[in-house]
């Protein structure tokens, strides 16, 4: 899902099931919001080379 300059998506690793969601900053980095199913969640920052 797609909604200005952020975009979500969810996964599957296992049997565990995971939500992200990315805000593409100006510099085109992707600063990220996950949680995987009741075992935990974080952030990530995913930056172009």
């Amino acid at each position: 899902m797609r909604n200005d300059n952020a975009f979500s998506a969810g996964y599957v690793m296992g049997r565990e099931i995971g939500l992200v969601v990315y805000k593409v900053e100006k510099d085109g980095s992707l600063h990220g919001l996950w949680t995987i199913a009741q075992n935990g969640n974080g952030t990530e920052t995913l930056t172009p080379k």
